[in-house]
């Protein structure tokens, strides 16, 4: 693969997502809305540049370059046009959770934090490039159905190992995790160019999601009336987690990718919910059509993106039952989706069936393997230490914030159903070992930190409302 076919895989995944994200949320007026459709832009162009390859050369990869590529600019451009085409007129003052640009005084600590994330970026990538996918679950379940198809050519299904020997003529595929979603699979496709598997540079997907985390997050606390050293400090917070540098290093897992998308969608939740920013639902959309094509639990997380947006939009006289109608609709929705037999329905009851492995002997020593991963290991650096004394510190001011209310509210309860399931069902082994507990952490990990920057700087109860400022706002 040459330096200019790479370059032109992540040119045509990065105009196709920034010219979707502009045509669904606006064009961007503002330097946080610009830092958006960057860093959002790369994740919804990546997801989207994969879909292309199964849609449009699943039966000859060696088609991706051009036919992907083509379908990448075309619908870029297409959205770039439209966002313009549609722009609204220039507000003559900003909204009120847009406030100052930096202070003068802030700029150096704020360029420091970015140097140290640089520098800390440049180890990652360094560290990318120097070696091959590891032999561990993210090959064994992501990267090894993508080699199998870059390598003969073509996308071939996969079934279960029974119908698989059951029918040796016919061109399928099986393999430890035959049923999980394809998306990442097809994503790394595209990063081959179809036909070029160089695992670093297929890694390199995965520093990617890492940086566009950080731009995005930056953005959307921004646009949420987060100051700028604030936004700053929360994204080195962010970028300097061991865990997430861990998944962006070595690459191949789902669960960055769910951290990453749900923490897209409940941002724009925030905005629409707290600042009326109706296109934002449009990103909202986006995220919960993406999550169940990443891994089989981004199906329960749609769902819960799902009923936050119906929680907010009842109408008034219906919001003193607000919590009644929201977990009636969440019951629908899980019921319909054991009719259906979904996937991760079947994953959730193999979690749920106790009779084999639990005993509530097993809580003591779940909780205390629980407690090492979240305080007694390096995971984290200091975010559980840090997240619940300010949280306490600060109660009295964050708690006047609806916006922090909200957010908080929106992960503490699958926070409370994680410990749940890792105390109360057979996934205690998963906690026991940390083999898993960690992971699915991962996944509320970018929402956690914003829960901390707001619970520390909370944006629309800090200082007095903004003044017209110029609309390109750091």
């Amino acid at each position: 693969m040459t330096a200019s076919m790479l370059l032109a895989i992540w040119s045509a995944m990065w105009l196709l997502g920034s010219g979707a994200w502009a045509a669904v949320a606006g064009w961007p007026r503002r330097m946080a809305d610009g830092w958006c459709a960057l860093g959002g832009g790369w994740i919804v162009g990546a997801a989207g540049c994969g879909l292309c390859v199964r849609l449009f050369a699943a039966q000859s990869l060696a088609a991706v370059p051009t036919r992907v590529g083509l379908a990448a600019v075309v619908i870029g451009v297409l959205g770039w046009v439209l966002a313009w085409w549609m722009r609204s007129p220039a507000a003559a003052t900003q909204p009120a959770a847009i406030v100052h640009g930096p202070r003068r005084s802030d700029r150096l600590w704020m360029a420091l934090l970015l140097a140290l994330l640089a520098w800390r970026g440049w180890i990652v990538c360094g560290d990318v490039l120097l070696h091959p996918a590891l032999p561990w679950d993210a090959w064994a379940v992501w990267l090894d159905k993508a080699k199998a198809w870059v390598l003969s050519g073509r996308i071939d299904p996969s079934v279960s190992y029974e119908d698989w020997i059951g029918h040796p003529v016919a061109a399928t595929r099986t393999g430890l995790a035959w049923m999980y979603p394809e998306l990442i699979p097809w994503m790394a496709v595209w990063m081959a160019g179809g036909t070029h598997w160089i695992e670093p540079l297929v890694g390199l997907l995965w520093f990617g999601l890492g940086v566009a985390v950080l731009m995005l997050h930056y953005g959307q606390w921004r646009a949420l009336g987060v100051r700028p050293l604030a936004a700053t400090a929360g994204t080195y917070a962010l970028g300097s987690i061991p865990l997430l540098d861990v998944h962006v290093a070595l690459g191949g897992y789902a669960d960055l990718w769910i951290a990453a998308v749900l923490s897209m969608g409940a941002h724009a939740w925030l905005r629409w919910s707290c600042l009326g920013e109706r296109r934002q639902l449009g990103i909202v959309v986006i995220a919960m059509a993406l999550l169940p094509l990443l891994k089989l639990e981004g199906s329960v997380w749609s769902i819960i993106l799902g009923v936050a947006c119906l929680f907010r939009a009842l109408p008034s006289q219906l919001r003193g039952r607000r919590f009644l109608v929201g977990a009636g609709a969440l019951l629908l929705v899980v019921i319909a989706c054991v009719a259906l037999g979904l996937p991760w329905t079947g994953v959730a009851r193999r979690y749920l069936d106790t009779g084999h492995f639990f005993d509530f002997g097993q809580i003591g020593v779940s909780s205390a393997s629980l407690a090492a991963a979240l305080w007694a290991q390096w995971n984290w650096n200091l975010l559980w230490f840090a997240l619940p004394v300010a949280l306490w510190w600060n109660r009295r001011r964050w708690l006047h914030s609806a916006m922090t209310r909200r957010l908080l509210a929106f992960v503490a309860l699958p926070f409370v159903a994680m410990l749940g399931l890792f105390l109360l069902t057979s996934a205690a082994r998963y906690s026991q070992s940390y083999s898993a507990v960690n992971r699915l952490l991962l996944q509320i990990t970018p929402l956690l930190v914003s829960v901390l920057v707001m619970a520390l700087r909370a944006p629309d109860v800090e200082g007095e409302p903004a003044k017209e400022v110029s609309p390109r706002v750091g």
